[in-house]
């Protein structure tokens, strides 16, 4: 099947829009025999969040509406096949150091599909830096000296590498202890550090960031980048090691697959796809959930994973806290593009790139080879609104050229673009939550309270892997649990 996202360019076919995934749904509404004028529970969204909510609470005897925007399962994390290369289009690497989302590829038996990101051997077996337009290669031990240099650095505010400060990453964290640093932006933590970085230490650290959070750096907040450096283990290269090194051979679709079917096959799973939302009201116990083409479904309880950016579009009623209102108005400031390029040799396995200020992109790693015997490479840039972001939907060209300036000289030619524009997508306008400055201790326990018999559900509000993959995971979790203590009161939500 062909979802209606996503893009993909060669220069023999150019660019096309739509790309063939498992992800996608067919047919897409599906009503049990056993559903009821009033479900028990409805779910929207059916990213990891709202997958793995519906399966524990079918898999517990309720029935469940889900309602889902795409023609697709997966939200923000999805894959595409292409000619036997699984390009993963938005989230893409977990670890056995993130436990829910282990958990969930334990459970189907997917252990072993694992492959490693930034592999050794390749010819080109260096990083070209681009700092101010000058490019310089340098060996990959180098590159390293230069970030463990200065990623710490700029993270340890307590000198003891974050461990007293924060403690407990996969726990609540200390809001009213973190409020000083959750009020300093990221450029302001860069401007403290400058005076004694090198011109390459200050490209590095840039271009990370970037990569990380979109930028720009002054919407950037340093307690979320502290918060990374501690998913890490505290160590200098832990958050690559953990976060950036290892993914799911088979795509992230094929985990999301085993989840939906999974929850399908108790027969209690009723979905309409294709079927944006609208409206969420309450009334005497029951919650409507109303769609753009003014479907109406109604259940006792309702688990909203609708992302922080999108939040805005939609109408509640009662209307929300103000708290709510406020943080759904400022959302998560991260935008940032992301672009799979493969290049017309297997030489460059072991490259990888980082600039600043780039052109578009400010960072690009090898990625395995394809079928084809090219080496894939995935390419980050800032939010497209930044001063160093490009708008993808403004042409091809504006695309190559900014590989190409990350690229090193006498590089190969790019024979294949594929990409999906998150910044125009409008079920999440954006990627991955990075927050800016002085939201998380002013929003944060709001963003997970309830709204009467309406939960909320996302990885932006996660605890610890706030954000991932294993984020989205544990919100589906936790809130299948408060559903179910809700509407069997008499038996432990054992899940």
């Amino acid at each position: 099947m062909t979802s209606k996202e996503g893009f993909h360019w060669t220069p023999e076919v150019g660019l096309q829009p739509g790309l063939p995934s498992i992800a996608v749904i067919n047919p897409p509404e599906r009503i049990t025999s056993t559903s009821k004028d009033v479900s028990d529970v409805i779910v929207i969204g059916s990213g990891y969040a709202g997958l793995v909510a519906a399966r524990d609470l079918t898999t517990q005897g309720l029935d469940v509406m889900l309602l889902e925007g795409r023609d697709r399962i997966g939200g923000r994390t999805w894959h595409s096949t292409v000619d036997g290369f699984n390009y993963d289009m938005g989230g893409t690497w977990i670890h056995w150091e993130m436990p829910h989302i282990y958990r969930e590829m334990s459970l189907y038996e997917m252990q072993d599909d694992w492959m490693v990101t930034q592999n050794e051997g390749g010819k080109e077996d260096y990083m070209t830096i681009n700092a101010d337009g000058t490019k310089t290669n340098v060996t990959h031990e180098e590159d390293l000296k230069l970030f463990v240099d200065t990623w710490p650095k700029f993270c340890d505010i307590d000198g003891t590498q974050l461990r007293t400060t924060i403690p407990y990453p996969l726990g609540s964290q200390r809001l009213g202890e973190h409020e000083k640093w959750d009020k300093i932006s990221c450029e302001e933590r860069m401007q403290q550090l400058r005076p004694d970085l090198t011109a390459k230490e200050v490209t590095v650290l840039e271009a990370v960031l970037l990569q990380m959070g979109g930028g720009p750096l002054s919407n950037m907040s340093l307690l979320d980048a502290m918060r990374w450096y501690t998913l890490g283990l505290w160590t200098e290269t832990g958050l690559n090691d953990i976060a950036l090194r290892t993914r799911l051979r088979g795509g992230q679709s094929s985990l999301a697959r085993n989840i939906f079917q999974h929850a399908l096959r108790t027969g209690r799973l009723s979905y309409a796809f294709n079927n944006p939302v609208e409206s969420i009201s309450e009334s005497d116990g029951v919650v409507t959930v109303t769609t753009r083409s003014k479907k109406t479904f109604k259940a006792l309880q309702v688990i909203c994973t609708i992302p922080l950016n999108v939040l805005h579009d939609i109408t509640f009623s009662p209307p929300l806290d103000s708290l709510k209102t406020e943080a759904f108005s400022i959302g998560q400031t991260n935008r940032c593009n992301k672009v799979h390029a493969d290049l017309d040799s297997p030489d460059y396995l072991s490259w990888s790139s980082l600039a600043s200020p780039g052109k578009g992109f400010v960072s690009s790693f090898a990625d395995n080879l394809t079928p084809a015997n090219r080496t894939h490479l995935v390419c980050f840039g800032p939010t497209p609104a930044s001063p160093l972001g490009i708008n993808l939907g403004d042409g091809i060209e504006g695309i190559l050229d900014a590989v190409k300036h990350l690229l090193p000289d006498n590089a190969p030619e790019i024979t294949r673009l594929v990409y999906h524009d998150w910044d125009k997508d409008e079920f999440s306008q954006g990627a991955w939550c990075f927050y800016p400055p002085n939201f998380a201790t002013r929003f944060l326990q709001a963003l997970r309270r309830r709204h009467g018999n309406v939960h909320f559900a996302n990885a932006d509000w996660s605890y610890g892997w706030r954000g991932w993959i294993d984020g989205a995971a544990e919100q589906g979790m936790s809130s299948a649990r408060a559903v179910l203590k809700e509407l069997n009161p008499d038996i432990p939500a054992h899940l």
